[in-house]
């Protein structure tokens, strides 16, 4: 080898290992100094280098945004599904209440007809009293 490759190469064994390196304290004659290899004299402790923290996955946050995002998007979508059959039902409620709203004073006025009713209509009165009760029990059980 030549000696810019050797160089090369013990470069890239170093760099290889800089990640897990120790560092030394020293301290000698009320002095505290730094380095990378043990002191020769004086109290020793070694520190550790903590490792960098891991790089962030931008990937991964532009797909967690982008599935907050579709889930938001699906429920919105379900409120706004839930809010029209809701007001669908209210819409049905207030015709169907309407409608027996009308059939029971419909009801109510054959019962009356009949009730005042003359010797010759007082059948069909009757009649007419009793059918508008039975369409009021089919249409609006309650």
């Amino acid at each position: 080898m030549t000696s810019p490759s050797l160089l090369l190469y013990a470069m890239v064994l170093l760099a290889g290992s800089a990640g897990a390196q120790d560092v030394y304290k020293c301290v000698q004659d009320g002095q505290t100094s730094y380095s990378a290899t043990p002191c020769t004299g004086g109290q020793l402790q070694i520190l550790e280098v903590p490792s960098p923290p891991p790089a962030v996955d931008k990937g991964a946050a532009t797909r967690q945004e982008r599935v907050a995002s579709q889930l938001e998007a699906a429920r919105k979508k379900q409120e706004n599904l839930a809010d029209q059959a809701r007001e669908r039902a209210a819409k049905q409620k207030e015709t169907r209440d309407k409608h027996c709203a009308q059939v029971r004073l419909e009801q109510k006025w054959a019962a009356q007809d009949a009730v005042g009713a003359g010797d010759k209509t007082r059948d069909a009165a009757q009649l007419k009293a009793r059918r508008a009760g039975e369409r009021l029990a089919v249409e609006c059980l309650n």
